[in-house]
C-alpha cells in the first residue's frame, strides 16, 4: 500500500507539472494511477499532503511587484529581478506562465482527491470526521488557488464584476472552457469556502487549513467583493480566538523562529530555504531593501523581526528581516506564513471604515492590535480616505515581504505605484492605476489550444 500511495502521488505531481501545453488539459483520471490506491483515511490524508506541496510560492516576486521594497546598489547583478521591479512585460509574462500553470495543477489535484475520497472505506465515526476534514481542506485549498488566480489575472472586482475572470475547472479531463465572469468566480469561491466552513475542523498543527483559516479566507473574499458587513462578520469570528499574548515580543517572534505559533492561523510547511533569492550573499547584502516609507516606533515589537540592519555602501540600511534574517543567520525555516490573526484585525478595520458610522469601530479595532504590539495608536478623529490610508500604512508595516500588499494595491486603486530609485531616494517611474499590466497575461500555453479563451487588454494574442 505504501508503494502504491507513493506511486499515485509521484505520478500525479509528475503528470501535472510536466504539462507543456494548456494547463487545463488535464489527463483523464485513469492516467494518474490506480484509483484503488486511495482506500482509507491514511492514504487520503497522505495524498492531500502532497497536494499542499504543489501550491506555488511567489511571495517574493509579488512583493517586488508591490511597494514592499526599493532597489539596492547591487540589484543590477540580477537583471531578472531588476526587470520585474520595473514591471517589464517579458518579466511579468514569465511569472504569469508559472503562476497559472502551478495554481491550476494544484486545483486539478484537489479535484482528483475530491472525486475519489468518497470511495474510501471508513472504520468508525472518528474516520468519518477525518474524511469530512479532508474534503473541507481540499475545497478550501482549491478556493485559495482560485482566489489568487482571480486577483492576478482579472481586473479588480469593483471595476466590472461582469468582466472576464478565470477558468473554473470542477472535474478532471480534457476541456476548453471560457473564462467565467468575476462575479461568477467570486460566487464559486464563496460556495467552496462556505461548504468548507460547515465542517468543524481544528487540527493540532497550523499546516492544515482549519475552520478558522476558512473563515479568514471568507473575510478576505468579502472585503475583495465589497461586502463589508460580511467581511466584518467573518473577521470577528476569527478574532474570537485571538489573545494579546500572540502579539507580544515572544509571541510575534515565534512566527519567524519556530514551528509552533499561536498567532499563525495557516502556513505551508517547507523543508527548503525560503526567501533566499533576495540575498546576493551574506557578506555583500541584498538585491532589495525595505521601502524607506516603512518605519516603526522605537517600542514597536515588530521592528526587530521586520527590519534587518546591514551596512551597505558605507551606511546602515534597513533590509527585510522575517525569513531573510534567519537565512542570513543560517537558522532553519519551517513554515511560510499565509494567514495570521493580525490580518483579521486589518480586514475588520478596513471593512468597518467603509460602513457609515463605523469609523470609530475601525479605529478601536486597529488600536486594539497596535497597542498589543506596543506600536503608536491611531488618532481617534480619522475619517474617510484618511482613515483607510492610515490602516493600509500600518498594514504595509505588518506584511512587507509576505506577498499580500500587491493585492491591496490593485484592489484599492490608490494613486498608482511608485518605482523607486536606488535606496528609495526618489521616484523613477509611476505605474498608473489603469495600467494594463495590473492584469497578468493569460499564458500562450493556454490560449494556443483553447479558442474560447480571451486575452487581457493590452497583452498580445499570438495563437
Amino acid at each position: 500500500m505504501i508503494k502504491k500511495l507513493i506511486y499515485i502521488c509521484a505520478v500525479m505531481v509528475g503528470s501535472l507539472s510536466g504539462l507543456s501545453s494548456c494547463s487545463l488539459d488535464i489527463p483523464p483520471s485513469d492516467q494518474y494511477s490506480d484509483p484503488d490506491a486511495i482506500v482509507d483515511i491514511s492514504t487520503a490524508r497522505s495524498l492531500l499532503s502532497s497536494v499542499y506541496s504543489l501550491y506555488p510560492h511567489y511571495e517574493y516576486e509579488l512583493s517586488i511587484l508591490g511597494d514592499d521594497f526599493c532597489p539596492t546598489s547591487i540589484v543590477g547583478k540580477d537583471m531578472s529581478l531588476k526587470n520585474l521591479y520595473a514591471w517589464q512585460d517579458n518579466s511579468i509574462t514569465t511569472l504569469a506562465e508559472s503562476l497559472w500553470g502551478e495554481y491550476y495543477n494544484t486545483i486539478a489535484s484537489c479535484n482528483a482527491l475530491l472525486e475519489r475520497v468518497d470511495n474510501i472505506t471508513l472504520e468508525n465515526a472518528s474516520e468519518e470526521k477525518d474524511k469530512a476534514a479532508i474534503i473541507s481542506e481540499a475545497k478550501a485549498l482549491k478556493a485559495l488557488c482560485y482566489f489568487n488566480l482571480l486577483r492576478l489575472f482579472a481586473p479588480a472586482y469593483d471595476k466590472n464584476p461582469q468582466a472576464d475572470g478565470i477558468v473554473l475547472k470542477d472535474e478532471l479531463g480534457l476541456a476548453f472552457p471560457k473564462r467565467s465572469s468575476i462575479e461568477t468566480c467570486t460566487t464559486t469561491i464563496r460556495t467552496l469556502l462556505t461548504e468548507a466552513a460547515a465542517v468543524e475542523n481544528n487540527p493540532d498543527k497550523n499546516g492544515w487549513l482549519s475552520q478558522t483559516a476558512v473563515y479568514y479566507l471568507l473575510a478576505e473574499l468579502e472585503l475583495y467583493a465589497g461586502q463589508y458587513g460580511q467581511a466584518v462578520t467573518y473577521a470577528e469570528k476569527v478574532l474570537e480566538k485571538a489573545t494579546d499574548d500572540m502579539f507580544t515580543e515572544n509571541g510575534y517572534g515565534r512566527l519567524w523562529e519556530t514551528a509552533s505559533c499561536k498567532e499563525r492561523i495557516f502556513a505551508f510547511y517547507t523543508s527548503k530555504s525560503f526567501y533566499a533569492g533576495i540575498q546576493f550573499d551574506a557578506t555583500n547584502g541584498d538585491y532589495f531593501a525595505l521601502n524607506p516609507a516603512i518605519t516603526y516606533g522605537d517600542d514597536d515589537i515588530r521592528q526587530a523581526y521586520n527590519v534587518y540592519l546591514f551596512e551597505m555602501d558605507g551606511k546602515s540600511r534597513n533590509l527585510m528581516g522575517k525569513y531573510n534574517k534567519w537565512n542570513k543567520e543560517s537558522k532553519s525555516i519551517q513554515y511560510i506564513n499565509v494567514m495570521r490573526y493580525a490580518g483579521a484585525y486589518f480586514i475588520a478595520a478596513e471593512a468597518y471604515s467603509r460602513q457609515t458610522g463605523q469609523e470609530g469601530k475601525a479605529i478601536e479595532k486597529m488600536n486594539e492590535y497596535l497597542e498589543a504590539c506596543q506600536a503608536t495608536p491611531m488618532e481617534d478623529d480619522l475619517t474617510g480616505t484618511d482613515l483607510i490610508e492610515a490602516i493600509h500604512k500600518e498594514k504595509q508595516k505588518e506584511f512587507a515581504g509576505e506577498g499580500v500588499l500587491y493585492f491591496d494595491l490593485k484592489r484599492l486603486h490608490s494613486g498608482g505605484l511608485s518605482r523607486l530609485s536606488q535606496w528609495g531616494d526618489r521616484e523613477d517611474a509611476k505605474i498608473k492605476v489603469d495600467d494594463y499590466r495590473w492584469c497578468f497575461p493569460i499564458p500562450r500555453s493556454e490560449y494556443k489550444y483553447n479558442e474560447n479563451i480571451t486575452q487581457n487588454e493590452g497583452w498580445p494574442l499570438n495563437r
